[in-house]
């Protein structure tokens, strides 16, 4: 079977080729951040703290960081079962709203990383089928395409 295409134009396809599929890998590491997830997590506590050092310093009846005031704050936090209670209870902001931070991180991206991989996929198929015309002279690269599809789809969330 002839091609109709001469060395050199094959040759430019299969860079071309490579450098697409180049490009789409490079363009779905970019679209991974990593840093995010933990700073879901930190405005959480940040906020969650926030609310329970308001709570401890106006809660108690002697407002303020004095030993009177943290005392008397952490026992009308605890509902009358003591400060070790009240420790219980304004802690529980910082964990509730520091794990629904990082959730809903955690839920965004991947969801952002679903549609990355989706794109990438998409490319993948589109430089596919530019190859299968004359596949006896692009078997590596659509080899190559396979593998990087078959990568992606295992990794979407």
């Amino acid at each position: 079977m002839k091609s109709e295409f001469s060395p050199a134009e094959i040759q430019r396809m299969k860079d071309e080729a490579h450098e697409d599929m180049k490009e789409t890998i490079d363009e779905l590491r970019r679209d991974e951040p990593k840093a995010a997830d933990a700073a879901g997590a930190v405005v959480g506590i940040a906020l969650g703290g926030g609310a329970s050092f308001t709570a401890l310093y106006f809660g108690g009846s002697v407002a303020g960081l004095s030993a009177a005031g943290i005392t008397s704050g952490l026992a009308a936090a605890g509902f009358g079962a003591g400060m070790l209670a009240g420790i219980g209870v304004l802690t529980l902001p910082v964990a509730i709203l520091g794990v629904g931070g990082y959730a809903i991180v955690k839920k965004r991206r991947s969801a952002k990383l679903a549609a990355a991989l989706d794109r990438a996929i998409e490319k993948l198929y589109k430089i596919q089928e530019r190859l299968i015309a004359n596949a006896e002279y692009f078997r590596d690269e659509l080899a190559e395409i396979k593998a990087y599809i078959d990568q992606f789809k295992h990794q979407k969330p």
